[in-house]
This record gives structure tokens, C-alpha cells and sequence, in this order.
């Protein structure tokens, strides 16, 4: 995604502007939007990415980023910052070449290696959903609900 859909700093938009923004990515966004509701019980945050990105939509957990989604023409990418204590486990994941490649190719910070990649399939989907749920396993809580109601 080259330019920011949503730049005005000053005018966050509503999470249908987001959905129609991402036009027919509109179907995964939607998945990942309702995967961490149902999993962690969080909504996303309009939260400003900056100047290249704009507006994003960010999901926290206890103050900490699960992930974030920024909206492109037409589609979007997803942000996951990887700590460094987990970094090891994620050789041992099933991803996508191209999310493995961001994997890789993102530089180490002290808080983690920020994965910046484009989510134009399912694979990539999952690939949030697995690196996610590696950085921050699901509560017990959730995944008991989820198999009483299954």
C-alpha cells in the first residue's frame, strides 16, 4: 500500500469508512476485525500509523498491540510486532512465503521485529491469526466459551 487512504490526523474514520476503504478486502478484514472480539474480547482502536500510513485500526490486549490493520486502496496490510522472546518459536510456524519473507526481513528492535506485510489472501489471514495467537496465546476463558457453544 503506497499512500495513505485515511491521512487527515485530525479526522478519524468510523469502522464502516475503514471496511469500505478496503473495498473487496473487505471479507478478510472483516474476519481478523471478528476474530479478536471473539478471541481476546477486544475492538479495534482508530489509532494514526503516521504520515505514509495514515489511519490504522490497532488491537490491544492489557495495553499491549496485538496487531494492526491499515487500510490501502483496495486492500490492506497487517502490522505484528514480534517480541524477541518469541522470535525463536516463529521458525517453527506455517506461513506464507511473502509473510515470511516480511518476517525475516523486518529489523530487531529491543521491543520486537515489527512483520509488515500485505494481507491479499486467506493464507495471509492466518498468517496474523498464527502469529498473533504465538505472541499472545488466547485466554482459556474464550476458547472454553467458544467450545461450549461449538
Amino acid at each position: 500500500m503506497s499512500e495513505a487512504v485515511f491521512p487527515d490526523k485530525s479526522n478519524p474514520p468510523t469502522a464502516g469508512a475503514f471496511l469500505r476503504a478496503v473495498g473487496s478486502s473487505g471479507a478478510r478484514w472483516s474476519r481478523l476485525d471478528s476474530w479478536a472480539r471473539e478471541t481476546y474480547d477486544v475492538e479495534g482502536e482508530p489509532n494514526f500509523f503516521g504520515a505514509k500510513s495514515g489511519w490504522a485500526l490497532r488491537y490491544r490486549r492489557a495495553g499491549k498491540a496485538l496487531f494492526t490493520l491499515i487500510p490501502g486502496t483496495n486492500g490492506f496490510s497487517a502490522v505484528v510486532v514480534v517480541g524477541p522472546t518469541v522470535w525463536p518459536a516463529t521458525a517453527d510456524l506455517e506461513l506464507s512465503g511473502p509473510t515470511r519473507a516480511a518476517l525475516e526481513a523486518a529489523h530487531p528492535y529491543p521491543e520486537g521485529r515489527w512483520a509488515w506485510f500485505d494481507v491479499p489472501d486467506d493464507d495471509a489471514v492466518a498468517d496474523v491469526i498464527r502469529l498473533v495467537s504465538l505472541k499472545a496465546p488466547p485466554p482459556r476463558r474464550r476458547l472454553a466459551a467458544a467450545s461450549a457453544r461449538g
